[in-house]
């Protein structure tokens, strides 16, 4: 990491304080004077700064006092060590105030607010010359919040995780169907706004991905689980759902669904190319089947599928049974 310019100086006095010679003011400017840092920064000072220099090392507990007979500074202590705080340079402190805000706002309140905490903590330690102007205030990560009734599950989850305890679990699947599971909780998932595990579920003997917001209950086992890597190396944001995935998938997009698409991006390797009448064509070489249609119905209409044919069936089917589902509740409420 990098350090500041005035820890730097205070690393180096201490240098010179524990080597045994005499160390004056003159000998301290000179010393610091031959000092470049790996980024450039050199340590070159006045009198007065090595003398506010020394003042603040007394105020952190260095036992240096003054020798006027021998006109310079004396250690009383040779194992005092300056504290090991972290300094940081902007990309270091850009990175603390990121993974601050996402924990903050992504993770269970408990576990977010401590790492809040020692993030401000770190933060706190670092000189304003270290902030190189940039206002951390300024820096917003605004994702949905967990909601409450699931914040304490996701608490449990995220604890077995971070333990690696085995995990109970009472699941519903997608079609609501309640199930009960003993899994291993190997790795989570943040992934389109939400959380999942990805586990070895002993129920079914192989790999499962599960999301958080279908648990409706999960309890932490005494057992424990060592790490299989090849159940989450592997994930990226295209295999995240490998489930009998549609193919050479062709969508055609709408002004809109193109800034949608870019915004939203349905598969890494997604090309879009526009067409003579001002619309756009969208290839993707797969996506999971339930994830494929969310993309579509999110778009409202500025997205139509065109392949593979059970793609457009799908979404078809889901329109139909949302439309369907609004109607029964007009009429409910007539």
């Amino acid at each position: 990491m990098n350090q500041s310019p005035s820890y730097a100086r205070k690393a180096h006095i201490l240098t010179l304080l524990k080597s045994g010679k005499p160390v004056s003011v003159p000998s301290i400017v000179e010393s610091l004077g031959k000092i470049t840092l790996p980024d450039g920064t050199r340590l070159a000072c006045v009198d007065k700064t090595v003398i506010r220099d020394i003042a603040e090392m007394k105020e952190l507990g260095c036992p240096v006092t003054w020798r006027r007979s021998l006109d310079s500074y004396e250690l009383e202590d040779k194992s005092w060590d300056m504290p090991a705080t972290p300094l940081l340079g902007r990309d270091e402190i850009l990175a603390v105030s990121v993974g601050a805000q996402f924990g903050n706002a992504a993770l269970p309140k408990g576990v977010g607010k401590h790492i809040h905490v020692i993030a401000r903590k770190i933060l706190d330690v670092n000189t304003e010359e270290f902030y190189h102007g940039a206002d951390m205030t300024t820096l917003k990560i605004l994702v949905p919040p967990v909601a409450p009734e699931a914040e304490k599950i996701f608490t449990t989850v995220y604890e077995a995780w971070s333990t690696r305890h085995l995990l109970t679990i009472d699941y519903a699947n997608e079609q609501g169907e309640p199930t009960k599971r003993t899994i291993e909780p190997q790795a989570l998932l943040f992934h389109e706004m939400a959380w999942y595990i990805r586990a070895y579920c002993y129920l079914r003997s192989a790999q499962r991905t599960f999301a958080v917001s279908r648990v409706e209950k999960a309890t932490i086992e005494e057992g424990t689980f060592s790490p299989r890597p090849d159940l989450y190396e592997c994930i990226t944001f295209d295999t995240f759902d490998e489930r009998d995935p549609y193919k050479d998938i062709v969508i055609r997009l709408t002004k809109a669904g193109r800034q949608f698409a870019l915004a939203h991006v349905l598969h890494s390797k997604q090309k879009i190319a526009r067409n003579e009448d001002g619309t756009f064509t969208m290839t993707a070489p797969q996506k999971a089947k339930n994830l494929a249609v969310q993309w579509i119905l999110a778009q409202r209409g500025e997205a139509t599928p065109v392949a593979p044919a059970e793609l457009v069936d799908d979404v078809i089917a889901a329109g139909k049974k949302i439309t369907e589902s609004a109607l029964a509740q007009k009429e409910e409420h007539r």
